[in-house]
């Protein structure tokens, strides 16, 4: 009896043809790919081929740049993401998976190292500010996923686990007798009038932004100097871009997100506004995000921020209307600065680190929870 029966030969053939196709795809032509960053399997593959041997093979099977383009168009079809770098939500909304934010928000990350690092950071700046007869405030902008949670996907909910690094820094804080704001209680009754927080945007809207600001004028005891949204921003007009569209490839998405333009004298401006020189010195800040130092020629207290991107690029209109100086620099995760405060000499200092980058830069990060 044949090991084959004749009408099965042909399908065999067929089959083998189809298996042979990828190997005949890596001797003859192919479209452009993205450049290869494994070119040879480690040394003794063999030895743990999962982890030694598939990174080549991702780099290196036939007809890569058909199927990578091929994949690429599959995504655009369903308005997926392109990038890994970018999480797809419920309600079309997208998150940043940089920095391990997803985990963190969700406490599957929690690294008991970098809260302790936070504490003692905040506590010597506090300290400091104590000396210089002012007031200092701690708070940590969270991460778009703890404020939105209910928009991300569905897995990523059921896999929420407490308490989270955010729940630990606010305990360790109160514990200490160290000035926070834990803004989470503050977004989330913002809310109920609109949203806090872009769709397509890792930040914070301009609503976000002067909730979180009102909460640190109070915190410092000056709740005198809150501005109300009536004050601060007029009629929404639509935000067709955004980091997380750009990231992922994607086109402009329905509905489009809405800033809010701010109002004079509330919005970012240099008109009006004296340097103040001799206050940041050259070649120790950030040059994604450089340093601002002026007076602003009314009645005010001297006000300093040490903030990232979700301050950088919404306070400053703020800070000039409802301080006589202010200073606006970057924490570069601990590194910043300090001789700034004994230089400026603020009235009031904050520190707020977004919550995926509060922990201090060259620190152990700690265990996945």
């Amino acid at each position: 009896m044949p090991l084959l029966m004749a009408f099965r030969r042909w399908w065999a053939i067929f089959f083998v043809a189809v298996l042979a196709l990828p190997t005949i795809g890596l001797v003859t032509p192919d479209l452009p790919g993205p450049m290869r960053t494994v070119l040879e399997p480690e040394e003794h593959w063999w030895e743990d081929a999962a982890r030694r041997l598939d990174p080549y093979i991702n780099n290196a099977f036939g007809f890569r740049g058909a199927v990578l383009a091929a994949h690429r168009r599959y995504l655009r079809f369903i308005d997926a993401p392109q990038s890994e770098r970018v999480l797809q939500g419920e309600n079309g909304s997208l998150f940043i998976r940089d920095n391990n934010a997803l985990e963190q928000s969700i406490g599957q990350l929690v690294r008991p190292e970098a809260i302790a690092d936070f504490v003692r950071v905040t506590a010597a700046l506090d300290a400091k500010m104590k000396a210089l007869g002012g007031h200092f405030v701690a708070m940590i902008p969270p991460n778009a996923h703890t404020v939105e949670f209910q928009d991300l996907p569905s897995y990523a909910r059921r896999q929420k686990k407490a308490p989270t690094e955010y729940d630990l820094v606010d305990e360790r804080m109160k514990a200490a007798g160290i000035p926070f704001v834990d803004l989470r209680p503050i977004l989330a009754d913002g809310k109920k009038d609109g949203r806090v927080y872009f769709r397509y945007d890792t930040h914070w809207n301009e609503r976000g932004a002067l909730l979180a600001f009102n909460a640190a004028m109070a915190a410092a005891g000056r709740p005198d100097l809150a501005v109300t949204p009536e004050e601060a921003y007029g009629a929404p007009v639509d935000k067709p871009s955004g980091d997380l569209l750009r990231l992922g490839g994607l086109d402009a998405r329905d509905p489009p997100d809405q800033k809010l333009p701010w109002k004079e004298p509330f919005a970012e401006r240099e008109e009006g506004l004296t340097p103040l020189t001799g206050v940041i010195e050259g070649g120790k800040e950030s040059n994604l995000f450089p340093s601002q130092a002026f007076e602003t020629g009314h009645a005010g207290p001297r006000i300093m921020v040490i903030g990232d991107s979700f301050t950088h690029g919404f306070w400053p209109g703020l800070l000039a209307a409802r301080s006589s100086a202010f200073v606006w620099t970057h924490h570069q995760l601990c590194n910043f600065d300090q001789g700034v405060i004994d230089r400026f000499r603020p009235d009031i200092l904050i520190y707020a680190p977004t919550e995926r980058f509060f922990l201090c830069a060259g620190k152990k990060s700690g265990a996945a929870k």
